[in-house]
């Protein structure tokens, strides 16, 4: 019994992994014991600016154990060195107290001498591999610890006592290499996909750099040409700024194609089903299932009736979300897909499937995902609720690019490897978790470190 008389406290959930761990053998120390400088982040109030010292937030964490710098808030230095001791170095660990409690991860280079936001709690590990600890932290076992100790809350907390008697199970140091090697070279193959992603979106970017998007401007009138004119009466299609561009574009001397053209009208929103997380031979892909460059399947989401495989999204094909409760967030998310007969898109996804004989696939999905693409995107959306349709999409105008063969290489080479890597950095953390949960359970199989040594 412990200091706790709460009956959720002893649920049957918590006491049978807890059993487990008790008799595995393995030696456990606190994690307060295995760590210094714990400390929680503050709140920045009315420090918040434009540039400065990065404020690490919960928006900053990619798939669950990583911390990304694409989209960094900020705070003054002033502040920051007033408050110093939330200031974070590389190979330090944040443990999310906000939201997903217990969430952590490991501070990486990129991000070393940020500051630490308020959701987290930070702390310099010693005498363990911290990817390890991460690792650990994150598994089911270590969830297990931590959903018991704020088991009895109505609001998800917890203190500093709770956080710091998580106990730890330390295997040998080869294994703890072993599993933290995994997080730490999916870390890196990530980031490597990151560096393929500016390379290629650079080339696209100095094609198009004199090609300036207008802010929005209030016109007392505007005369249309009767060509450009169709079934939309809405003033909102018919701005200045969108004309501004087409004209941009034109004086350049590039081909203008339409959406329609280039995809042949393979131009559609999906249907949603009705789905299961028993697997099936489709997934139903939302918004939600919508990456940053790339479709991540959701697994509870298989299909569980007959499809028409018109909603099929071939590969090749460019997806991205068109209903959003705020217009902005429409075509924010520009996804190309590379799986074959795998997804099919909802009603709330629209899909092109571009023709390759009329276009490089690559360009056009990266000239979607620019400013350019979103501008344009964005130029469709009507109604209260913002919503975007085909017949509007189809209109979009894309600028023909010539490409060098080492340009299309690069394009090429971006795509297809950051692929390749961001689904084998998925893989290496799914074995260390798998690795973990083997280890607590007495299952783990040494041969694996021998063979890796």
């Amino acid at each position: 019994m412990q200091n706790r008389i709460d009956a959720q406290f002893y649920s049957s959930k918590y006491l049978v992994k807890g059993k487990v761990e008790f008799d595995n053998g393995l030696d456990y120390i606190r994690l307060g014991e295995l760590g210094s400088n714990f400390s929680y982040g503050t709140p920045p109030y009315g420090h918040i600016c434009d540039e400065g010292v990065p404020y690490l937030r919960i928006p900053d964490i990619e798939d669950d154990f990583f911390l990304s710098n694409s989209n960094l808030a900020f705070i003054d230095k002033e502040y920051h060195m007033k408050n110093i001791k939330n200031e974070v170095k590389a190979g330090d660990i944040l443990f999310r107290i906000k939201g997903q409690l217990g969430q952590a991860l490991v501070v990486p280079q990129k991000l070393s001498n940020s500051h630490t936001g308020s959701s987290f709690l930070r702390f310099t590990p010693k005498s363990i591999n911290p990817y390890f600890l991460v690792c650990y932290l994150n598994s089911s076992f270590g969830r297990n610890q931590i959903n018991r100790k704020q088991s009895n809350s109505i609001i998800q907390y917890l203190n500093m006592d709770d956080i710091t008697s998580i106990r730890v199970p330390i295997p040998s140091p080869e294994i703890q290499e072993y599993i933290g090697d995994k997080v730490r070279k999916a870390e890196e193959l990530r980031e490597e996909a990151k560096r393929l992603k500016k390379e290629v979106e650079e080339i696209i970017y100095k094609k198009l750099n004199n090609i300036e998007l207008e802010d929005e401007k209030n016109y007392t009138v505007n005369f249309i040409k009767e060509k450009d004119v169709f079934e939309r009466i809405d003033s909102e299609y018919y701005k200045e700024k969108y004309f501004i561009l087409q004209k941009q574009l034109e004086s350049k001397g590039f081909v203008l194609k339409t959406l329609d053209k280039l995809c042949d009208s393979n131009i559609y929103n999906g249907k949603t089903y009705k789905t299961t997380n028993e697997k099936r031979k489709y997934m139903n892909i939302g918004v939600g299932e919508l990456g940053d460059w790339f479709i991540v399947g959701n697994e509870d989401k298989y299909i569980d009736e007959n499809i028409n495989t018109r909603h099929l999204i071939d590969k090749y094909s460019i997806v991205w979300g068109n209903s959003a409760h705020l217009a902005k967030y429409i075509g924010e998310k520009v996804n190309i897909n590379l799986e074959r007969n795998l997804y099919v898109s909802t009603t709330e996804i629209t899909c092109i499937k571009p023709n390759l004989d009329k276009i490089n696939p690559y360009y056009l999905f990266l000239y979607m995902k620019s400013n350019w693409g979103y501008y344009q995107i964005q130029r469709t959306v009507k109604g209260m609720t913002a919503h975007s349709y085909p017949g509007d999409i189809s209109r979009i105008i894309v600028p023909i690019l010539d490409f060098s063969l080492e340009e299309l290489d690069i394009m090429k080479n971006a795509v297809e490897l950051g692929y390749k890597y961001i689904n084998k950095s998925k893989q290496l953390i799914q074995e260390a978790k798998q690795d973990v949960e083997d280890l607590i359970e007495g299952n783990f199989d040494m041969s694996k470190i021998k063979v890796n040594n």
